[in-house]
């Protein structure tokens, strides 16, 4: 088990752990309180981010509409060439 080290506390002249030393004069840090002006901040913040993710999301679906007809033209495509590869057909596959 480790344990803290040990530090010599000035002000009484004891020996206490370094994770239990308290800063001088006795006072503590403490986080600055939370205001409402940065809760409605960071509110407006994801108001934002869900608008743009709401664009980027209709973006999508209008790729997605574009690329299906694209992939089914692709493997029309694919399914003639090979079609005309077995026939011999190709230039410079025949005789």
């Amino acid at each position: 088990m480790n344990m803290p080290p040990l530090t010599r506390c000035r002000a009484c002249s004891r020996n206490t752990s370094a994770s239990s030393a308290r800063p001088p004069n006795g006072s503590r840090t403490s986080p600055e309180p939370v205001s409402a002006f940065s809760i409605a901040a960071q509110r407006r913040s994801i108001q934002a981010l869900q608008t743009q993710l709401s664009a980027f999301d209709e973006q999508l679906a209008v790729l997605e509409q574009l690329l299906g007809p694209l992939a089914q033209w692709s493997k029309t495509w694919a399914d003639l060439e090979r079609r005309i590869l077995d026939l011999g057909l190709w230039p410079g596959t025949g005789d």
